[in-house]
């Protein structure tokens, strides 16, 4: 991947800005897979729901923005939008793990 500064024309810069937002999404596809299996070791809703994990998630987050000159607010909220939607899937896989026969 080419620094910024060495693109040439507007194309040069969509076209790395798009690798890098793909490269992000894999992450994020990653991450979730992640989220899946964390299931198997909660046991009950408020387990899954953890607020006092999701406060440390959103400060420690909050931290590594700052740290790497991004705007804290912006990304509080899309790490807050990330796990509800994350804690919607647990509940979902969890109320199906325990409904299941022996």
């Amino acid at each position: 991947m080419k620094n910024p500064e060495s693109c040439k024309n507007i194309e040069e810069v969509r076209e790395a800005i798009d690798e890098i937002d793909y490269q992000i999404m894999k992450l994020f596809s990653q991450r979730y897979d992640f989220v899946k299996e964390i299931v198997k070791f909660k046991t009950d809703e408020a387990s899954v729901i953890a607020e006092s994990r999701q406060k440390e998630v959103i400060e420690k987050r909050r931290e590594w923005a700052v740290e790497l000159g991004l705007n804290p607010d912006l990304f509080e909220d899309i790490f807050w939008t990330l796990m509800r939607y994350n804690v919607t899937k647990e509940l979902e896989i969890l109320k199906n793990t325990s409904t299941k026969p022996v």
